[in-house]
């Protein structure tokens, strides 16, 4: 049984004598360098010791081939997931690796014996297409009169190349009728074929309807008294009619013309009511 420490201290002060029997209680309060401590005299040993694991633990821990397969590749990789796999190529710049057909997994490139059967094949074709090339030279070298005709054909068409297209032109440009047109129109321009004029018969009727619609050769507006009227009918001739909205009765004025879409109109007194005004373009 050890002595606490502040009974220690009180044997030992200034002016204390301490007995033999004090020497050998505090000797044996503490521990001698050589004599061991007990495991169950450490403090807190016991649960550290717990988070160690024990040698049998730690041997099968070495040999469990699935030990941190949580968190690590295994040796066969068969723990690895289709995004894994596609990681580590790319880590490794092997994306774009070839591989060759197996038992269990088709590959990307073909095998010997694949590439042997397209030559195979190509090789085939090329001997058919050498047969038919031999039959054309045959033709070619025959005395067939049909033959001659058609090589003198084709050599005119060579010969006649410039003249031909010429032709095609002329026979686009002609596919639409002349007209003959009776009295002079100088101003029209070149008219020549049917739809030349028709275009230009549509553009001068249009005119025609446009000029004569209502909406650009009349203009209507109310005014109160003296006024400056701004109109839209490009014109200096005109007729004005003005009446009493009230009394219906017409309301003579004076107007004065400024420009061609501008009037001003004038009264002799002031309108007692309001004035409808009507611009007639002549």
């Amino acid at each position: 049984m050890s002595t606490p420490l502040d009974i220690i201290f009180s044997w030992f002060e200034a002016g204390d004598f301490p007995t033999e029997a004090q020497f050998k209680e505090t000797f044996s309060s503490f521990y001698h360098k050589d004599s061991l401590i007990p495991i169950e005299n450490i403090e807190g040993f016991e649960e550290m010791f717990q988070l160690f694991a024990s040698a049998e633990a730690f041997k099968e821990h070495l040999t469990d081939p699935k030990a941190h397969s949580e968190f690590l590749a295994l040796l066969d990789a068969s723990n690895l997931a289709p995004a894994h796999i596609e990681s580590w190529k790319s880590k490794l710049g092997i994306g774009n690796i070839a591989t060759i057909d197996s038992s269990d997994q088709l590959g990307n490139v073909y095998t010997k014996i694949q590439v042997d059967g397209f030559v195979g094949k190509l090789k085939d074709v090329d001997k058919d297409l050498t047969s038919e090339i031999e039959k054309i030279k045959r033709l070619l070298l025959s005395n067939d009169p049909s033959l001659d005709e058609l090589q003198e054909i084709v050599n005119y068409i060579k010969e006649n190349k410039e003249q031909i297209e010429l032709l095609k032109e002329a026979v686009i440009n002609s596919s639409d009728d002349k007209i003959r047109l009776i009295g002079s129109y100088s101003n029209w321009g070149p008219v020549t074929y049917q739809n030349q004029f028709n275009d230009l018969l549509y553009d001068k009727i249009k005119t025609i309807e446009d000029d004569t619609s209502s909406e650009k050769n009349k203009y209507e507006e109310r005014i109160r008294g003296d006024s400056r009227i701004e109109h839209n009918l490009d014109t200096l001739s005109f007729v004005i009619d003005a009446y009493d909205t009230v009394t219906m009765f017409t309301i003579p004025l004076k107007v004065r013309r400024i420009d061609t879409n501008t009037i001003e109109v004038l009264f002799d007194s002031v309108p007692p009511n309001i004035i409808q005004l009507t611009i007639k373009k002549i």
